[in-house]
This record gives C-alpha cells, structure tokens and sequence, in this order.
C-alpha cells in the first residue's frame, strides 16, 4: 500500500501538524506501507488562476510548469492520501488551500450526477484513494474544525475514511524538552502510531483508539490559563 501525505503547515517539519502525522505514518509504515511526506512549504506551488486550461486546451495539464504536476503524479499512483493541515482560521493553511486548488487537473470538467449528487468525474482513475483528514489547532473545543472537516467531505465525493482532529495541541513541539509533556502525551503518540497501524490492516481506526486521541490530555482551564499567560507581553 503507498500512502501520500501532503503536510500544508508553514513549519513543515518543525510544526505541531509533523509531530502528529509523524506517529501516525510510524503506524503505518509498522502495518507494512510505504510512506511518503510532501511538504508544501519546500514546493513552488503557483495560485489557481481559475481559467480551465487543464479542462478545455490542455486537458490534465495545468498552465504552470512549477511542482503540483509532479504531485499529481504521486496522487494517480498513491492508494491512501493523507490530508494534515493545522487549523488557520477554522479551515486550511494558504498553501494547503493552493494544492487543492491545483488539483483540479485530475477530474474531467464535465458533471455527472449519482444520487441526486453531482460531481467530477476523476481523469485517471476509476476508484478514488482512501482519505485520511488530520488537523490540529491550539484552541480548545473540536468544533472548531467543523468547517474544515465538512470543506474535505465534500471534495472528496462525500467519503472521508479516517480524521484525526485534535484541538488544544498548541505546544506539542515542547514536549521533547519537558519531562512532565513526555509523560503527558505518551499515551497520545501511542494511539496516533496505533491508529496509522489500524488503518492499514483493517481500514479504519478503531473506536477505543479513536476515543483515546479525541481524549483530553490537558485539562482546559489549565492548557487556557497557560495560552493567555504566553500572550501577556
């Protein structure tokens, strides 16, 4: 199985987001898939312009000559592709907002409909990846990743196959130089590794390991007391 994750966080590899897809991919790759991480941030990635070249002149070629044709490559050949993107104002980062947009090359501009839903139908393949949505955010409260998760939903036909959305997830990148954040998130990174193990021998999370990653590890008023006090200049 060849899993794709696309980490749209602007601390790529130095972020909270790295930190939680990381674990999760160490599942995975212990189930026996291979892995790999795309991180927006290192790719020239241009906007949309929204002129559907890559529909009518140049079909499933985009005007651009710049990285995403080579991304769309990886997402022709990939089985599972993993979405992580921390929460920027209750939906994605610019630059995972950008890939989304230039993925459009890889449906046909014509509209199908299938119970009483329409849609665009895929140019390179019949059956679509498995999807895999993973946010975080430093606020407390999993609603506020309701807007993001439903935007996914709906560009993937409906169907997202596993999310893993943690909120209060603001100091993770501490955790290696703290004693008291390794003891505290241990059971955390645990189910995270559990769950990217799970989904590729059954093809899902199970609800135990899912309710474990949904559970609080920090107390709220103790994690808001804490964020107010490190914007107090």
């Amino acid at each position: 199985m060849k899993i794709l994750a696309v980490n749209g966080s602007p601390n790529g590899k130095g972020g909270n987001t790295e930190i939680i897809l990381k674990n999760f991919l160490k599942g995975c790759s212990k189930a026996g898939s291979d892995t790999e991480t795309i991180y927006l941030k290192d790719k020239n990635i241009h906007h949309c312009r929204g002129c559907f070249t890559c529909w009518t002149k140049t079909p499933g070629k985009c005007i651009y000559n710049d990285d995403m044709a080579e991304i769309i490559n990886k997402i022709i050949e990939c089985d599972v592709i993993v979405f992580a993107t921390p929460l920027y104002y209750f939906t994605v980062t610019g630059l995972m907002k950008d890939f989304m947009d230039r993925s459009l090359p890889i449906m046909k501009g014509t509209i199908l409909e299938k119970g009483q839903k329409y849609f665009h139908p895929g140019r390179y393949r019949i059956l679509q990846p498995k999807i895999v949505l993973i946010s975080n955010c430093g606020f407390p409260g999993k609603y506020n990743f309701s807007g993001l998760f439903e935007t996914f939903k709906v560009m993937c036909g409906g169907k997202i196959d596993a999310s893993i959305l943690c909120d209060k997830c603001g100091g993770l990148t501490a955790y290696k130089h703290n004693d008291t954040l390794k003891k505290l998130y241990e059971s955390f990174f645990n189910a995270l590794v559990n769950a990217g193990e799970e989904f590729v021998t059954y093809g899902y999370i199970k609800s135990d390991t899912q309710a474990l990653i949904e559970s609080d590890f920090v107390d709220t008023k103790t994690y808001i007391e804490n964020a107010n006090r490190s914007w107090i200049s």
